[in-house]
């Protein structure tokens, strides 16, 4: 019979697997404890959680979740590194492993897709989410924005175009500045 703990640590681990859009598994054998927690805070000031679990609990889960091919990653020591962006979490675990050789990243699940450490590698290249976002932001101001001009020369709807105008303007500045505090905490 499986004990609470254990039973409490599935249950954490299905959570973060299934609300993150990128699992990284790194082992983190031979760094040191301050390793391990400069590892962590950059992590935790990206937005990214990193916990160490049991691999035959990581394998319940997967085998919970029909994940299949992710117990040939999960052995010696394993922490899950999960986060909503998955260019921004390789980037932190690949550089930190660039500077740290006792980290190793395992792989991983993009989705409910199984990775390699190649895998993890390329990721690093995706735009991150704050990027995209941006982009898409600008793809749909443009249309609007050329909307907003047509109707605005002397169109009987000055006052509509007027309000479209402002708030088109207000989203792409509040996005912008979204872009910008994360330029400046990657920096940093």
């Amino acid at each position: 019979m499986p004990s609470q703990a254990n039973i409490q640590q599935v249950d954490m681990i299905r959570e973060h697997i299934q609300s993150a859009d990128v699992v990284l598994l790194t082992d983190f054998k031979g760094l040191t404890v301050a390793e391990v927690n400069d590892l962590r805070q950059q992590l935790r000031g990206a937005g990214i959680q990193y916990k160490v679990c049991k691999n035959r609990l990581v394998k319940v889960v997967a085998q919970e979740l029909g994940i299949e091919g992710l117990d040939d990653h999960l052995v010696g020591p394993t922490a899950l590194a999960t986060s909503d962006d998955p260019a921004t979490c390789s980037k932190i675990l690949t550089d930190f492993a660039e500077e740290h050789e006792h980290l190793k990243i395992k792989g991983g699940l993009l989705g409910k897709t199984v990775i390699d450490a190649a895998g993890v590698e390329a990721l690093v290249d995706m735009p991150s989410k704050e990027q995209l976002i941006a982009q898409a932001v600008v793809g749909i101001n443009a249309p609007l924005s050329g909307l907003v001009s047509v109707l605005h020369r002397g169109s009987p709807m000055t006052d509509f175009v007027s309000v479209l105008s402002g708030t088109v303007r207000q989203v792409t500045t509040a996005l912008q500045a979204v872009a910008d505090q994360k330029k400046e905490a990657e920096s940093a």
